[in-house]
């Protein structure tokens, strides 16, 4: 007795049909296959594998299973048997047949008709269900074209109208929003049709100040809600994005406090965490949730939280192109965090839906690989999936005028997707920057293939987090390792590494060069991720009070804005800002705020942070990247008891340069020395006065800056 029987498509020219039952079908084997209604000719049977409760035998096609086609198998006298094609994404050129390369999908409105296009080739059918404004719905069948795109066009004006599709792949039927769609609704439950086009009506603004190569770049990161979002400062649409470029807003000190406070700074390019549409919080009651971003559900439709107006959807795109321009009104740069890595609970979400099993990695076993710690790995790789990370890209920079990328776990992507993210990125906006975490991750087997820092060389435009900066001018920050000390803690033994993460890890001094020049190399101190500055020395430092432990913070912040290479500040580190020993923050409320109470009581640390912001713009040295400049450049000694002296001495390299001396001290003593014919323009305090030093003074936890006497 034969219980029920599977077909399934194992290659392009075979389907295997297996009958779960106790006893072998009967033979002769009567099966017929139609396409399109056509009875196939030349096919063949045969058995196959035969365990004990079921019986295999594979139907040989003599040409090659069409997945535009409609098929249907007959067995014997059972109904009409479904073909499960669920494989054929694993299939030989696949991609090659099946990938589409129009720049027409997602909804593409105008006021007399609007073009609906879903790419679903695995897909039986689609059916796309419509919401009018006043609540009525509709459904209609979208036609199937060739390369398994289904299209549906309405006649009419669907501005503003919802919809989702709904898609039977195998005979399992779910409903999804739309993965191209620039605009969902109240907490991502339908997509919206929006004219998204007329942001091109908005000129765009351009910042006054000219951005050539990345080291001219100062970054400062920060998240839309934790820049104003505490009880200190008057910004009046706290945590939204047009809050964040609100200007004229004090602290309770009278000191610049949101955009004018970033603007005081002196940075060049604000980086703002996550954008696109995420899942943890509601776009309504955001006062009780609060989440980082990096748990993505669209590539496309931005938050719906930090909009003013987040029910009507094409508002937020508005807020964000005003917010775009406000920050280049103010001749500052913006650099948008990107997660292209993970989604959001892949069964649930609408990739998997439309296309299952297509758009995220697996191993060997067939298992989903997670290596980036979300349950999750999206599959770069894969032509789709790099289209749509492509055209999410060009989407941020054509329609809203951003001035660069951090990737997320970019160590994660591959080789020629983050290629294409910068050429296609450049083509639209010539002084991108492209940046992102290149760890080593996923098999070691595909080390050679992903974007991580051991293939820096190979991505010479992409800039690349550089831990190694971090580990030797602070140590790590990692919760199992805060003891462990950085030079600026004291630890003088790494002053010979100094000279590797100073000169950006281009040259081989003590370690093995990474990069091909100091354009790749993003010099951090911290990030939101794991322990801030201040709180990595409360644990390593633990014996010194607040002044020293800021005065510690202070050097560390001056080291790395006179390094070669690109500064990467995170907000609150030019304060000594703590999260209460807390690392992994990405969902806590409050804990990441900016406190406004700190920026009054140690606005001496702001106004010091920001001179040395503008000192390395008028200093003409860190706008040195290639090899042979920073080879040829200064001159290092390393003093007793760990002190670090650079003299710049090359006129060749320079010429309108003065000769002048970086000094810096790590250790808890004052140190006195002799510098005959220097003068100090900047000291361990902010002064702007010229001292002479030829009994130099130089104090604990310090640096100075000292040029030559004219």
């Amino acid at each position: 007795m034969t219980n029920f029987i599977l077909a399934k498509l194992v290659d392009w020219r075979t389907i295997n049909i297996v009958f779960f039952a106790d006893l072998p079908p009967h033979e002769p084997l009567n099966i017929s296959l139609y396409k399109n209604e056509t009875l196939i000719e030349q096919v063949a049977i045969a058995p196959s594998e035969i365990t004990v409760r079921d019986f295999c035998y594979q139907l040989k096609l003599f040409e090659d299973y069409d997945l535009d086609a409609k098929y249907h198998l007959i067995v014997g006298s059972f109904p009409s048997l479904l073909i499960d094609n669920s494989m054929a994404i694993d299939f030989h050129n696949f991609d090659e047949r099946y990938a589409y390369d129009g720049d027409d999908l997602g909804a593409i409105y105008c006021p007399k008709q609007t073009v609906f296009k879903l790419w679903a080739p695995l897909a039986s059918s689609v059916i796309i269900k419509i919401i009018a404004t006043d609540g009525k719905s509709f459904s209609r069948v979208m036609k199937r074209e060739s390369k398994g795109i289904y299209t549906y066009i309405f006649e009419g004006d669907l501005l503003n109208y919802k919809y989702r599709y709904v898609i039977t792949n195998n005979g399992v039927t779910r409903v999804a929003n739309d993965p191209y769609g620039k605009a969902v609704s109240l907490n991502s439950e339908y997509s919206v049709v929006v004219d998204y086009v007329r942001l091109l009506d908005i000129p765009n603004v351009h910042p006054i100040t000219e951005i050539k190569h990345h080291v001219d770049a100062i970054i400062y990161e920060t998240h839309i809600r934790d820049i104003n979002e505490g009880n200190f400062n008057d910004v009046v649409n706290k945590g939204k994005y047009l809050g964040f470029v609100e200007t004229g807003r004090k602290t309770k000190g009278g000191n610049p406090a949101g955009l004018d406070y970033i603007k005081y700074l002196g940075v060049t390019h604000i980086q703002i965490q996550p954008i696109f549409d995420f899942k943890s919080v509601d776009d309504i009651n955001t006062s009780n949730w609060y989440n980082w971003g990096y748990d993505p559900l669209s590539f496309f439709a931005l938050e719906g939280s930090y909009s003013l107006k987040p029910e009507v959807a094409m508002e937020r795109l508005y807020e964000f192109k005003e917010m775009v321009n406000k920050l280049h009104e103010n001749d500052l740069r913006l650099i948008v965090d990107v997660v292209y890595n993970h989604v959001y609970q892949y069964e649930d979400s609408d990739l998997e839906k439309i296309v299952p099993h297509y758009y995220f990695r697996k191993n060997k076993s067939c298992q989903l690989t997670n290596h980036s710690g979300c349950g999750n790995d999206f599959a770069s790789e894969r032509k789709m999936a790099r289209k749509l990370i492509i055209d999410s890209v060009k989407y941020l920079f054509a329609y809203f005028d951003i001035d660069g990328l951090r990737l997320d776990l970019m160590g994660l992507l591959d080789l020629t997707t983050v290629k294409a993210i910068y050429q296609e990125a450049k083509a639209l906006k010539s002084s991108v920057i492209i940046l992102g975490e290149g760890w080593q991750m996923g098999e070691s087997s595909q080390q050679k293939d992903f974007a991580n820092k051991g293939n820096a060389l190979a991505l010479p435009e992409i800039a690349f987090f550089n831990d190694a900066y971090r580990d030797i001018i602070k140590g790590p920050s990692m919760h199992n390792n805060l003891l462990e000390k950085g030079y600026i803690c004291g630890n003088v033994d790494y002053v010979y590494g100094v000279d590797y993460a100073f000169h950006a890890s281009v040259l081989n001094l003590s370690y093995q060069p990474v990069f091909k020049t100091a354009n790749q190399s993003v010099n951090y101190l911290e990030c939101h991720d794991n322990a801030t500055l201040y709180d990595k020395l409360l644990v390593s430092n633990a014996s010194e009070d607040e002044v020293s432990l800021l005065e510690r913070v202070s050097l560390a912040n001056s080291i790395l804005l006179l390094s070669f290479g690109i500064p990467f500040i995170h907000m609150g580190q030019e304060i000594g800002l703590s999260k209460e020993g807390l690392d992994n923050t990405y969902k806590t409320l409050r804990v990441n705020n900016l406190d406004y109470r700190l920026v009054d009581q140690r606005f001496d640390m702001v106004n010091r942070f920001r001179l040395f912001n503008i000192l390395r713009k008028k200093l003409a040295y860190p706008k040195l990247f290639a090899k042979e400049e920073l080879m040829n450049f200064f001159e290092i000694a390393h003093w007793q008891n760990g002190i670090y002296a650079l003299t710049a001495k090359n006129k060749n390299v320079i010429a309108e340069e003065k000769e002048f001396v970086i000094l810096i001290n790590p250790t808890s003593r004052n140190i006195t020395f002799e510098l005959p014919e220097y003068y100090a323009v900047v000291e361990g305090a902010i002064n702007s006065q010229e001292l002479n030093v030829k009994n130099g003074f130089l104090p604990k936890s310090s640096i100075l800056l000292l040029f030559l006497k004219e």
